[in-house]
């Protein structure tokens, strides 16, 4: 090689271009699909029942209607028997009185004469101011309703049903991939240099 004269230099240039990779997700689904309890009520009404007494009102006015002389043929019959007894108990013993007097004649008596003024000359009768019928002799009796209350509760009959939850799953994915692939290139290029000896 002369002098000036230019000695040429390879040169390398090297590009590189790296990999990459790509990542692409699927996220997990979950579905939960819960049904409500199966509810069934069976109600039972209370009852209620009433016993009802009427109320009573009782009048008694069979002694008013005897003081009046309104009376009964069985009470009318009775007083009737009672006032015939009396009456002629009291008929003997006047009959016996009378008697024991006109016994007494012999020993010089007016016996006839006192039971001529006895029977035409009677004693005054006995009386006084009475009201009829007397007070009382009506007898009111009042007897008041009675109620007895029976209650018989009821209830509530409640059946439950639970129901499992219904779940649905599906699982993720994670997806990896070369989005880009590694290269590298390569170039040779020459420079000229001026060599002097």
């Amino acid at each position: 090689m002369k002098v000036g004269e230019c000695m040429q230099i390879p040169q390398i240039q090297i590009n590189q271009t790296p990999a990459r990779i790509g990542i692409r997700t699927t996220p997990p689904i979950q579905e939960i699909q819960q049904k409500p309890a199966d509810l069934s009520i069976k109600q039972t009404k209370a009852t209620m029942t009433i016993d009802r007494i009427p109320a009573r009102l009782e009048i008694d006015q069979e002694q008013a209607w005897n003081e009046l002389n309104v009376k009964r043929l069985s009470v009318l019959s009775k007083d009737m028997a009672e006032y015939s007894k009396q009456a002629g108990l009291e008929a003997i013993a006047q009959i016996a009185q009378e008697g024991d007097q006109l016994a007494t004649i012999e020993k010089n008596t007016n016996a006839i004469a006192d039971i001529a003024f006895e029977k035409a000359v009677p004693l005054p009768a006995d009386f006084n101011i009475a009201f009829i019928p007397s007070h009382g002799s009506v007898k009111i009796n009042y007897i008041p309703t009675e109620l007895h209350i029976h209650w018989k509760l009821g209830g509530a009959e409640i059946n439950a049903v639970q129901n499992k939850p219904i779940h649905y799953y599906t699982p993720g994915k994670v997806e990896i991939y070369l989005r880009q692939k590694q290269k590298l290139d390569i170039h040779f290029s020459g420079t000229k240099i001026n060599h002097i000896r």
